[in-house]
C-alpha cells in the first residue's frame, strides 16, 4: 500500500499549516473579544456610584466591625467587589436593605 501524502490533492503539512494559521486567527479575534468584554466591565465599574464598607460605617455611626457582622447576620446584603477585592455596596442595595430590615439611615441615592 501506498504511503498517502494529500488528501484531496492537498498535501499533509499544507493542510496543517493551513489549519494552524485558521486556528491563530480564531484565537486572535477570541482574545480581542474578551479583551474588550473586561474593559468594558471595567469601565462600567469603574462608572457605578458605590458607597466604601468605611462611607458605610460613617453613614451608620458604627464600626467596621458591626458592619462585618451586619453582613454575616443578613441585616446587610453581601457586598460587591471591586477589581481589587475591595466591598462595596451600591445605593440601591442598600436601600433596599433599609426598607426590607429597617436599617437606621438615609443612603446617598
Amino acid at each position: 500500500m501506498a504511503n498517502i501524502k494529500g488528501v484531496i490533492g492537498i498535501e499533509f503539512d499544507l493542510l496543517e499549516e493551513m489549519l494552524r494559521n485558521i486556528v491563530r486567527q480564531e484565537v486572535t479575534e477570541i482574545s480581542k473579544e474578551v479583551k474588550q468584554a473586561l474593559i468594558s466591565k471595567r469601565e462600567a465599574l469603574l462608572q457605578e456610584e458605590r458607597i466604601s464598607i468605611d462611607q458605610l460605617a460613617e453613614i451608620l455611626d458604627v464600626d467596621r466591625r458591626t458592619i462585618y457582622n451586619y453582613i454575616k447576620n443578613g441585616t446587610l446584603p453581601e457586598p460587591k467587589r471591586d477589581i481589587s477585592g475591595h466591598p462595596y455596596w451600591t445605593p440601591d442595595q442598600l436601600e433596599r436593605a433599609i426598607k426590607l430590615r429597617g436599617i437606621k439611615a438615609n443612603f446617598p441615592v
